[in-house]
């Protein structure tokens, strides 16, 4: 089987909100909407910090010139280009200073499928899911821990 590995930002402003995008992904069996944090895949050779980096960039604009702690690590399978793949996901804590996002620099897949972005509290992803699809499961409980101080010491499976 396939692994994919995937770098992904948590990216939270000062005012603990955390930055989602609303993502069509088209596949054989259909098209899937989600919302789901910064990031994506590493490049050959890259390292994940390297590939955090790179994408956080391409997708906000925003410039890291560090990486904050590995937090959570999710794994999941899935069919692309008629092949089954692990996607290995390692998600990373990213505090910024603001809200602005620049998108000039996603990928045209990326502007293509791009539905929506928006910087999430708690509470509204609470009160959105069921309705809204969320990548992650408990992402409202989540957030709220990181904002309570709550960061985990090692990488915790989340779903």
């Amino acid at each position: 089987m396939n692994i994919r590995n995937s770098a992904r930002a948590v990216m939270i402003n000062e005012r603990g909100e955390m930055l989602l995008f609303k993502f069509t992904f088209h596949r054989r069996d259909g098209s899937k909407t989600l919302w789901v944090t910064p990031g994506g895949g590493l490049e050959e050779g890259e390292s994940f910090e390297e590939a955090l980096k790179r994408e956080v960039f391409e997708e906000t604009g925003v410039m890291l010139d560090a990486v904050g702690p590995w937090i959570w690590t999710k794994e999941m399978r899935f069919e692309g280009d008629g092949q089954p793949f692990l996607s290995h996901e390692r998600y990373y804590l990213v505090k910024v200073a603001g809200s602005e996002l620049e998108l000039d620099n996603m990928t045209d897949v990326e502007k293509g499928t791009l539905k929506d972005c928006k910087w999430w509290s708690a509470e509204e992803i609470r009160q959105s899911s069921g309705r809204e699809p969320f990548s992650i499961s408990r992402l409202w409980e989540l957030l709220e821990e990181i904002n309570e101080g709550k960061i985990p010491p090692q990488p915790v499976s989340i779903v």
